[in-house]
């Protein structure tokens, strides 16, 4: 991670990018473990104004990270839930620290606020990333997408 990157606290002016990130990263990074049918109806779930809920929630948090000027990823924390609701980096700068530098932010977030553990719903490209962050597994998960298609992932917990 170089210097000309920022880890902020996400605006509404933000959610257009934030969008990007996520829909990019569903479609490029998760294709390896997910067939079409379950990308298209993860990818219909995402909307630029989906974010603005988050935002306004004093129980949950949503930052960006900025890398060469650009949001190029970003965390939603549930803090009542001890969750981390949502993790993505773009896919075209995989493996330059930004995951990490969000995951270690909303740890040092959700410690702040009290909590001894978090939680999360790892897709299953994720779970080494997780696991590499000291995560452990708590076992296979079945989330629904919609009412027909469900998404595989693994529950994970990593204490504070």
């Amino acid at each position: 991670m170089s210097l000309i990157t920022v880890l902020r606290p996400a605006a509404p002016h933000d959610c257009e990018h934030i969008y990007n990130a996520h829909r990019y990263s569903v479609q490029y990074t998760c294709t390896r473990s997910y067939n079409n049918r379950v990308l298209e109806a993860w990818s219909r779930l995402l909307s630029p104004e989906g974010y603005l809920d988050t935002m306004a929630d004093s129980n949950k948090a949503l930052w960006v990270v900025e890398y060469r000027g650009h949001i190029q990823g970003f965390f939603q924390l549930d803090f009542k839930e001890a969750q981390l609701d949502a993790l993505y980096v773009h896919p075209f700068v995989h493996n330059h620290g930004l995951g990490t530098a969000l995951l270690q932010r909303a740890e040092a977030l959700a410690a702040s606020e009290g909590l001894s553990f978090i939680k999360l719903y790892a897709s299953l490209n994720s779970v080494a990333f997780y696991k590499l962050n000291g995560y452990e597994s708590l076992g296979s998960a079945v989330l629904p997408l919609n009412r027909e298609v469900t998404v595989e992932c693994e529950l994970m917990r990593k204490y504070l």
